[in-house]
């Protein structure tokens, strides 16, 4: 069977998006220094290329500081991501438009990503979506949260890890996350 050219994968994408099906949210989750917005930023370029539109949302429990050019929500719009939102805990930020107060919940975030195929979440662990879970050797804490998560569906990491069944990834294979990500929005 011949494969789906870049025009017929196109045009299957052009009519998945006239029957409006809502986005594909997939958290990318780990540790403080995991590589958690190194791997996002690699995998939206990636994405796009295979014709999805990709928005990504970051949550940080700290304030968020003034724009230098390379806050974690910049850092995903130079990526190519199409939308970013950055949620902190008095403060949230659409495409570098502040909004005060409280932030909101995962689910409320819902009509500002329509028009996205797949919103990369960095953060929110507990989360009710797909996740994928990044480890560091580096990282100062090393405990797994697969084993306690049903929700992680693939692990990503720059060592040989116990993925506890599931999908594993070196961290530096890209590709290949992109790949299985893309695969959950088929």
């Amino acid at each position: 069977m011949p494969r789906p050219t870049s025009r017929r994968r196109a045009r299957s994408l052009q009519a998945r998006r006239l029957v409006a099906r809502p986005p594909i949210f997939v958290g990318i989750v780990g540790w403080k220094n995991s590589g958690k917005t190194t791997l996002v930023e690699r995998l939206i370029p990636l994405l796009a290329a295979r014709g999805l539109r990709v928005m990504t949302v970051k949550h940080t429990h700290h304030d968020l500081r003034p724009s230098d050019g390379n806050t974690d929500g910049e850092r995903h719009a130079r990526a190519g991501a199409i939308k970013t939102i950055v949620i902190a805990p008095q403060v949230w930020e659409i495409d570098g438009k502040r909004q005060f107060g409280p932030p909101p919940e995962l689910a409320e975030i819902a009509p500002h990503v329509a028009e996205a195929d797949i919103v990369l979440i960095e953060g929110f662990k507990r989360a009710p979506i797909p996740k994928i879970e990044v480890r560091r050797t580096a990282s100062p804490t090393n405990e797994p949260l697969a084993p306690s998560d049903s929700r992680i569906v693939a692990v990503a990491a720059d060592h040989q890890a116990d993925a506890a069944g599931l999908p594993l990834f070196d961290l530096d294979d890209a590709e290949g996350i992109a790949a299985f990500i893309a695969g959950l929005a088929r």
